[in-house]
């Protein structure tokens, strides 16, 4: 599992901090500082099919461009996205002619990649009937109450908790009627899309802050939202992406897949084939929920009926920190059960169990379910298997948890080698928080 250590100053701006590289030495893990580039997912919006929605906390395709060539993978191998999100690797593997495959336990997030991945040919002109005849419909119910509305055209108030804090009566009324109207036979071909356009639009519409990587309220805000405006330009992007998609790529959907699963059992994906490489950045141990930040969504696009159903699945999800799943962590008031190979591996534990037991059961079920997975993805793995897992460290309670020497370690206990970690980037500015990727291969 241990690698000499060699240091590679690729990236000198970026000078790595005392007692983050100390720990890179203390382990004896070979690593190496470089740049490529903005790898965020800013880039992502100015590139087609990625720009179709907008998450904050997702990677560059650029990342996943550089371990493609980093592993030497062709279109023989078979690359997995085992936290799929936005669905940025099977994007991308897609449009390389490379087959792949993703697990997302959001529902919202799934259908929001497997959509991103129809590139079919269209009748490009149901487009603009569909804006011209929403803007017939908002204009026949402009000066109507929303309740009147939604029995109009038989549709219900989303459930979630003070649904008007969210959107403002008229801007929801016009969402809704937007979102029916995109359920008509006439638009069946293009619904993917309009599903897609009414996702985003329905964030972009709501009040609130678009913060990096959370969202929070707006409550007093003077903002002109004009629905119709935001429907026919995101439209008018996804044509313009349409049309710019050539014939070979044309030929590729399809190609990649991405599946509604919880990654902390990999066996259960039957997979087609044993998988080549794996491109992926899993949840960071930052108290940031997918599942929290995604609820306008999962209810405005009918993804969930009942309050507690998103509850229930960040209790699930790896990194989950909302209601249930932080509820549990503090059920019996003691530290949560582990595992004795991991005790060692987990050095947190003391320092943060005498600070906050709730934080310190939150980082350590994150590296429970972690290594669940790691373990359970060995029963996919093609023989020659190389993954990249982009991991962020954090900081819980003034205690450093450093995720990268500690996945590290849970790889090596699970029979994979580390080959090395790549520091990518210091995050926003944070001292002492880096973005970084573990690098491991099949012993």
């Amino acid at each position: 599992m241990y690698q000499q250590m060699t240091l590679f100053a690729e990236h000198p701006d970026m000078p790595i901090d005392t007692d983050f590289r100390s720990n890179m030495e203390r382990h004896r893990y070979r690593f190496r500082e470089t740049d490529i580039g903005d790898i965020t997912f800013q880039t992502g919006q100015r590139e087609s099919v990625h720009r179709w929605y907008r998450l904050t906390p997702s990677f560059s395709p650029g990342v996943v461009r550089f371990f493609l060539s980093y592993f030497d993978i062709d279109r023989n191998s078979v690359v997995l996205d085992p936290f799929s999100g936005r669905g940025t690797t099977i994007i991308e593997c897609q449009k390389l002619g490379i087959p792949g495959i993703g697990c997302e336990i959001n529902p919202l997030l799934h259908k929001t990649g497997v959509s991103s991945l129809i590139w079919k040919l269209c009748d490009i002109g149901l487009f603009d009937n569909y804006a011209e005849e929403l803007r017939d419909s908002l204009d026949k119910y402009g000066k109507k109450d929303i309740h009147d509305v939604l029995k109009k055209i038989g549709a219900e108030l989303p459930n979630i908790h003070d649904v008007f804090r969210w959107w403002k009566p008229d801007v929801l009324k016009d969402l809704l009627i937007a979102r029916e109207l995109s359920k008509k036979s006439e638009y069946k071909k293009i619904y993917n899309y309009l599903w897609l356009c009414l996702n985003q639009t329905c964030l972009d519409c709501a009040n609130i802050h678009r913060n990096h990587p959370t969202i929070s309220f707006d409550d007093n805000h003077n903002r002109n939202i004009d629905v119709f405006s935001c429907v026919n330009d995101f439209l008018s992007t996804v044509k313009t992406d349409l049309k710019s998609i050539t014939k070979e790529e044309r030929l590729f959907n399809g190609l990649g897949k991405i599946k509604l699963h919880d990654s902390k059992d990999m066996g259960l994906l039957n997979a087609e084939e044993k998988i080549s490489c794996v491109i992926t950045s899993p949840p960071y141990p930052n108290r940031f929920s997918y599942i929290h930040q995604t609820r306008p969504q999962l209810y405005f696009m009918e993804m969930l009926k009942e309050r507690k159903d998103a509850t229930e699945i960040d209790l699930e999800s790896i990194g989950g920190t909302w209601g249930r799943a932080t509820s549990v962590l503090t059920k019996g008031d003691r530290l949560i059960d582990i595992p004795d190979e991991l005790a060692d591996i987990l050095s947190y534990i003391p320092r943060l169990r005498e600070k906050s037991l709730l934080m310190c059961n939150y980082a350590t079920k994150y590296f429970l379910n972690l290594h669940q997975h790691i373990r359970s993805l060995k029963k996919i793995c093609g023989k020659n298997f190389r993954g990249a897992y982009v991991v962020g460290n954090s900081r819980l309670s003034d205690v450093e948890i450093y995720t990268e020497t500690i996945l590290s370690k849970i790889f090596g206990l699970n029979g994979f080698d580390v080959d090395e970690i790549i520091v990518f980037r210091k995050r926003g500015g944070r001292k002492k928080l880096y973005e970084s990727a573990v690098c491991v291969r099949r012993s």
